[in-house]
């Protein structure tokens, strides 16, 4: 039995109906609004055609409609934060009309400037990016380096000038004794996961001594342009900025890196606004030299990434319509690398043990794991904050700071640091400006610590102490006894590594307005830990005559240890030679030195050479020549002072293993390329310069490369065999970080090609353009006077040619002869 609801449930009941029912009768129009008739219409806006095809709504057969993603493409902006795929009702737009041509299915739009959507042209040529690409191999390069020396003149031999107790007065030994030897190697293995990395030293002191060896950096390296990011393990060195002192550590490091992607615009650069009433073309000046040009459509325009370089400017933008008519505006601006766009997020996070005493036999790992953090932010074109963090056991380090750009004048960077360490709490500030005002460059900044403070530098360092060695007083003809390293070390100096308290600095460029001239000056202002303060102030000129520069510094102490030194002098090129005279001189006296240099070029097969004199104090004598082949650069030198003569041999290249070849090189810092031609002697370009020639297996070695950036390679045809065949003469590769990539470009001497001159029946040529066929071979086109050209052809070869009309058949006979150019004359086509 059903029980009866009582009226209470009945009205709730009737309440829901209602309700529901009043919700669909909204929500029908809704539905039917969203559900207009599609369309497709030219847009003509303010008069002017878009050339574009809108999508559009027909509500109620007599109002347009579109989403908001749509009018902003058609170059309306609705001024409301609704989604991109939200409808808009053009007649809900504030000040908004328009006219719907049926006939010629067009919309003729009125909108005013405020509902206009503002077109952005960048004005930067992006380079077109190209994935990296990196091969399996390796690379060694070398330095070796050796010297002799002559005690001609019988000079006592001392330490820091002073004789050493208990050994001979003068040198009475050979007249050419050998002086020490070094071997220098940076080894690295490139994969296309990675790139591994060992750099070392070998370097004895005599003939009698083993060679020591010393271990420099160790690292795994792996970078991933797509998220711009690089890896690495083993040695590495912290980031940080201008207030905090980065240190070596081994462990593991992750960093953001902008430069594996060369198209990215990472700085604000300037950008100009404004409105064009019809299409008119944007001419930009900076600093009244023409930028770029650029097109704009009828309506307000943003002019973004303008090409300018980094400090203060005026960009000078001139707007020209069809009629001729001009419009200018003038935008000040500075740009500074400090900045970032905004958007931008680069980091740097690296943990691991602190590395001490770095490239001495006395290199160690502390077992107490340091960390650090850095990062900066672009948060508006004008403003990027900054932050740092570092830690070890007993030490918390952490920094805040901004970048800020101050309108057109300059750029303002501030922070501030505080520590806690077993030693105490302790703060630094820093503060720095850069600007030019009316030409001329100003950079200050300063640096000041308070109370305890301390960073990953100072608690984890060591006093150092060091011992300066006359290389002329001794060199490696003697070894040292143990008791005279302990009695020269116990004249060691030691340092404090803590940071500063005090540390200013303030340079100044004035370009002066006759003679193209330059002057700088510059004051420095240092209080150490140790409470020892010195201030520095310097000047410097610079002007040219001719073809001549004539250059002038000096500099003075103000406080501190008392002392000062100028130099004065000129440079001239006299064809590829450079000369220079100048006079220098201080406390302890005056010297006059000559030089005349030519400088090694890069090419292979290319001489350079130096003297060098100098009189006065510190008298010395020197020349030395070089060479570069395609496989090493060789220098040789010879130099005479007060202590004897010194001569000196140096060489310099790499080792590089790829694609089943070995190669000898000149050194490889960055990328290289592969070549592959399989012709021996033919010239290969790198960005239209000479880079080598190819070896008897048809390959050559190119160093130099950029990675992360297209390399254009070329090879010279004029020296391949004349029936050779290459489909391209020049190609592009973008190499990885360090690695190495190859290019073949595929040159073919076994392709038995011919030039077969065909006639018709009539005994006139073929005509051009007409296509043929070898009876299973290749295809060709007739061109000029009937001639051919036609690869892989056999000793009897029949062909058949298809003309506009008709098609014709014909035969001949082929003999090969090696380099030369085959030609077969007078084949009838019928």
């Amino acid at each position: 039995m059903l029980r009866p609801r009582k009226s209470s449930e009945r009205g709730w009941h009737l309440a829901a109906l209602l309700f529901a029912f009043v919700l669909s009768c909204a929500a029908m129009p809704a539905r039917a609004q969203d559900a207009g008739r599609p369309m497709q219409l030219e847009v003509v806006l303010n008069g002017n055609p878009t050339k574009l095809i809108g999508s559009f709504s027909m509500l109620d057969g007599n109002r347009l409609a579109a989403t908001r993603q749509e009018l902003r493409e058609l170059g309306l902006d609705p001024r409301d934060s609704a989604a991109p795929d939200q409808v808009v009702v053009l007649d809900e737009m504030f000040g908004v009309s328009y006219r719907y041509e049926e006939a010629t299915q067009r919309v003729l739009i009125t909108a005013p400037e405020e509902q206009l959507a503002i077109k952005e042209y960048s004005l930067r040529s992006v380079p077109e990016l190209t994935p990296a690409q990196s091969d399996w191999g390796g690379v060694v390069n070398y330095n070796l380096y050796t010297s002799s020396v002559s005690n001609v003149g019988g000079r006592p031999i001392t330490i820091n000038g002073m004789p050493i107790n208990g050994l001979p007065t003068k040198f009475t030994g050979a007249p050419i004794a050998f002086n020490g030897a070094s071997a220098t190697f940076d080894a690295r293995v490139f994969t296309p996961f990675g790139t591994i990395s060992q750099s070392a030293i070998l370097r004895t002191a005599s003939l009698n001594d083993r060679f020591d060896a010393l271990r420099l950096n160790t690292a795994l390296t792996y970078s991933d342009p797509e998220t711009m990011m690089s890896y690495r393990a083993g040695d590495v060195i912290g980031g940080g900025f201008a207030w905090t002192r980065p240190i070596r550590i081994g462990g593991a490091q992750v960093q953001r890196n902008f430069g594996l992607r060369p198209d990215l615009v990472t700085l604000p650069l300037p950008a100009a606004r404004g409105s064009a009433a019809v299409p008119s073309v944007a001419d930009v000046y900076i600093n009244n030299i023409k930028a770029s040009s650029q097109d704009v459509g009828a309506g307000p325009y943003l002019l973004s990434n303008m090409p300018a370089i980094t400090g203060s400017g005026t960009a000078r933008v001139i707007l020209r319509d069809a009629s001729g008519h001009t419009t200018e505006s003038v935008l000040p601006f500075y740009v500074s690398s400090s900045l970032l766009a905004p958007g931008m997020f680069d980091y740097s996070v690296e943990a691991g043990l602190p590395r001490l005493s770095y490239g001495t036999t006395a290199d160690s790992y502390v077992a107490t794991p340091v960390a650090s953090a850095s990062a900066r932010y672009g948060v508006f074109d004008w403003l990027t904050v900054l932050g740092h963090a570092e830690g070890a056991a007993g030490l918390m380090n952490g920094s805040l700071g901004a970048v800020i750009r101050t309108g057109s004048f300059g750029v303002a960077t501030v922070a501030g640091a505080a520590s806690r360490s077993s030693g105490g709490t302790g703060f630094q500030s820093y503060a720095a400006y850069e600007t030019k005002v009316f030409g001329i460059s100003i950079n200050a900044s300063s640096q000041m610590t308070f109370g305890t403070y301390n960073d990953l530098a100072s608690v984890t360092a060591r006093l150092d102490q060091g011992i300066s060695v006359d290389p002329y007083d001794i060199g490696g003809l003697l070894d040292l006894s143990t008791s005279v390293q302990k009695a020269a070390n116990s004249k060691a100096l030691f340092t404090t590594a803590q940071p500063p308290k005090m540390l200013n600095r303030v340079s100044l460029g004035v370009p002066l307005p006759f003679y193209n001239v330059n002057l700088s000056a510059g004051f420095t202002q240092s209080l150490d830990a140790g409470n020892v303060r010195s201030d520095i102030a310097n000047l410097t000129i610079s002007f040219p005559v001719g073809r001549a520069s004539f250059y002038g510094t000096a500099f003075t102490t103000i406080s501190g240890e008392k002392n000062r030194g100028f130099l004065v002098g000129m440079s001239m090129p006299l064809g590829d030679v450079t000369t220079a005279l100048s006079v220098s001189g201080g406390t302890s006296g005056v010297s006059v030195n000559a030089d005349a240099v030519k400088p090694l070029d890069q090419k292979p097969g290319s001489w350079g050479w130096r003297v060098r004199d100098s009189e006065g104090v510190g008298a010395q004598r020197s020349a030395a020549v070089s060479y570069r082949s395609s496989f090493m650069r060789t220098e040789v030198g010879v130099g005479q002072g007060a202590n004897g003569v010194v001569a000196t041999a140096e060489m310099e290249g790499a080792v590089a293993t790829m694609g089943g070849g070995v190669f000898f090189a000149n050194r490889i810092d960055d990328a290289f390329a592969v070549i592959e031609t399989g012709v021996p002697d033919v010239e290969v370009f790198h960005e239209n310069r000479p880079a080598g020639l190819t070896n008897s297996s048809g390959r050559a070695l190119i160093p130099g490369l950029r990675s992360y950036q297209r390399n254009k390679i070329a090879i010279d045809t004029s020296k391949l065999p004349v029936d050779a065949d290459v489909s391209t003469t020049e190609g592009h590769v973008t190499p990885a970080d360090r690695s190495g990539v190859r290019l073949n470009f595929a040159v073919r001497t076994d392709v038995k090609p011919a030039i077969v001159v065909f006639k018709g029946a009539d005994g006139q040529p073929l005509p051009v353009g007409a296509r043929g066929q070898i009876e299973g071979g290749e295809d060709f086109v007739v061109g000029y006077d009937g001639r051919a050209y036609i690869k892989n052809v056999g000793a009897e070869n029949k062909v058949t040619i298809a003309m506009v009309d008709r098609e014709c058949r014909a035969s001949f006979n082929y003999e090969a002869r090696p380099n030369e150019q085959v030609v077969i004359s007078g084949v009838t086509c019928q």
